[in-house]
């Protein structure tokens, strides 16, 4: 019995041998086959939403390829091409058997297997970029509690430089997105412009920029590359392009940054924009520091340079009567906003460099403390009620902490252009993250932020020897009078009077 059954093995063996290898080949043909209908399925729903987004290349593509099988079928090419591609199957006799068909008959399995073709095509194509995707997002540790990955829905190019990618966020935040951007961008190999909530429930947007932010730029080259609108001054170059802003709505500015970063040639640069953008501008610039960085503008004539602290709050006196004069106006006149041109009425531009040197907290016994506590009382006062007056502050300051930066100017201030920060705490006053802290050492590297907006920027580097040849011009336009002021700058009007006044005393203590 024994011996029967060691006989009988090996030939048991032998014989199990070919079906096993027989069933591995029936699976495996099995799954291809499933593959393959898994990849026609998935490229079919594909091609349908292709119909819809890009109907107008699909349908004429469509179109092109039924009246193209349609001629090769009538021509006799795909017999000509089966018999020679499987001689031994497509015999004379399997041939005349296709001739029992019409036209349209032959036609449709010939255009079925093509479009089953290109469904797989779109299939593996699809399945290969979302592998791809779910590749980078686990890398990226954007993954739910379930272990799933944000899915690709749909990929739109919107110009030369930018992709936008719209993803179903299976579950996950937009705040986690924007945590793990730069993770993204290394992945990608392109910067996000933006990231954003999408038309749908659930959906993210991100924006992929390919331009890139220049190290240096002057003022005369984004100036040549993009003209600036009426009453707006520059920003800079981001990713997006060009920006500039236009200043009524705005209506007023924070310029932060430490010294080296840019600070102080943005802030000229954007004084120059407005002198050359606005038809019908009063440009006074708060320098408490000698007015050696205002100096280049002094010979335009709508440039008022205060120099000393007081002159400086009376300059914001007079600033804040003539706000409530001109609410007076808009009530007489039924308006609700002042229109310079309209209303015959300058715009206002109060610009402050070294804020931190007019508001800082003073010792009660110092000289200024007085003046530096109406200095705050006033610039709140403006920022809060300044806008429909056309009236606007830019505030400069190096030293960034609250006690410079009044809470109550803050919250009125909507557009910040920060720049590289030495201090965590220096970038949150700003912004309110850490953003600027995290700015790399070049000049002139920012970030702009108006409302919700953040956009980093390479703000323009301006020469002195541009601002004093913008100053001239201005000059003699008004020398010309191509241009002139509707009233004198404030605090003139008075000064000449004072002066005349002097004068008529003088003269008479003389006659006497």
């Amino acid at each position: 019995m024994n011996r029967t059954q060691r006989n009988r093995s090996p030939k048991g063996a032998a014989s199990s041998k070919p079906t096993s290898d027989f069933d591995s080949i029936c699976m495996a043909l099995v799954e291809s086959l499933q593959e393959l209908v898994m990849m026609g399925a998935i490229g079919l729903v594909e091609l349908f939403k292709l119909c819809h987004r890009r109907y107008y290349i699909i349908f004429p593509t469509l179109a092109i390829l039924y009246f193209w099988t349609r001629s090769y079928i009538k021509n006799a090419n795909h017999i000509d091409f089966l018999s020679q591609a499987f001689p031994g199957f497509f015999t004379p006799q399997r041939v005349a058997w296709i001739y029992n068909y019409s036209l349209t008959e032959q036609q449709l399995p010939f255009l079925a297997v093509i479009l089953f073709i290109i469904c797989i095509a779109l299939g593996w194509h699809l399945r290969f970029i979302r592998t791809k995707f779910i590749r980078i997002f686990t890398i990226a540790g954007l993954v739910n509690a379930e272990g799933d990955t944000p899915k690709l829905v749909y990929k739109r190019k919107l110009d030369k430089h930018r992709i936008q990618y719209d993803f179903d966020a299976n579950g996950l935040g937009i705040g986690e997105f924007d945590d793990r951007r730069e993770r993204i961008e290394s992945l990608f190999k392109q910067g996000i412009e933006s990231i954003r909530l999408g038309k749908h429930q659930g959906r993210v947007l991100i924006t992929f920029n390919k331009h890139r932010i220049p190290a240096k730029l002057t003022y005369e080259e984004i100036s040549a590359e993009k003209a600036l609108p009426t009453d707006s001054f520059y920003v800079g170059q981001s990713i997006e392009g060009v920006i500039s802003q236009k200043i009524g709505d705005l209506p007023h500015m924070l310029v932060a940054g430490t010294t080296g970063s840019g600070k102080s040639v943005f802030f000229k640069g954007c004084l120059v924009s407005l002198l050359e953008s606005c038809k019908h501008l009063s440009l006074y610039i708060i320098d408490l520091k000698g007015g050696l960085e205002a100096i280049d503008f002094k010979e335009a004539p709508n440039v008022k340079i205060i120099k000393k602290m007081d002159d400086a709050v009376t300059l914001l006196r007079q600033v804040d009567k003539e706000m409530k004069s001109r609410f007076d106006f808009l009530e007489e006149n039924g308006l609700k906003v002042i229109e310079p041109g309209r209303d015959k009425k300058e715009r206002i531009v109060v610009a402050i460099d070294e804020a931190s040197v007019l508001f800082m907290n003073r010792n009660r016994f110092d000289d200024d403390f007085q003046s530096a506590l109406e200095a705050r009382k006033l610039v709140d006062s403006i920022s809060k009620l300044s806008r429909a007056a056309a009236i606007h502050l830019i505030l400069a300051t190096q030293k960034l902490d609250r006690e410079v930066l009044p809470t109550s100017v803050s919250e009125n201030i909507s557009g910040r252009v920060a720049f590289r920060a030495n201090s965590l705490q220096g970038s949150l006053v700003v912004l309110g993250s850490k953003e600027a802290y995290d700015l790399p050492e070049i000049p002139g590297r920012g970030i702009w932020n108006v409302g919700n907006k953040k956009l980093i920027i390479q703000a323009p580097y301006i020469e002195d020897s541009y601002i004093k040849k913008v100053c001239r011009r201005i000059k003699n336009q008004f020398d010309a009078n191509e241009k002139k002021l509707f009233r004198p700058l404030i605090g003139e009007a008075e000064k000449a009077k004072a002066k005349q006044d002097r004068k008529s005393i003088q003269k008479n203590t003389i006659e006497e």
